[in-house]
């Protein structure tokens, strides 16, 4: 059972990469990258419905109060988040596994 949840989130991330993708009418790079941009101008928005299952279950799991606003990608697979906490927000930065990073953290 848990393989097979795997599998589909893998497929999930697989198909929302291309998607993203397709709209930017670039080559898609390999999902194991995970190196941060720092260029703000790399990322484009895109509309929160295309964000796989894996980045939505991990902006649950670590801001539960939290709703994601806005997003954007950027070409090699990252994402800018604003989440909507209250009359706040805040900005954070994913892959396209779910695990969050500093964009301007060079180590």
């Amino acid at each position: 059972m848990k393989k097979t949840s795997i599998i589909t989130a893998v497929g999930v991330v697989l198909f929302s990469l291309q998607t993203v993708s397709a709209q930017q009418a670039e080559e898609a790079l390999p999902i194991t990258k995970t190196e941060a941009s720092t260029d703000q101008d790399d990322y484009k928005q895109i509309k929160v419905d295309n964000l796989s299952e894996i980045i939505k279950a991990a902006v649950e799991k670590d801001y539960p109060k939290a709703s994601i606003a806005e997003a954007y990608a950027d070409k090699i697979g990252n994402y800018k988040l604003i989440l909507a906490m209250g009359k706040d927000t805040k900005t954070v930065y994913t892959n396209a596994r779910g695990e969050w990073f500093d964009p301007n953290n060079k180590g």
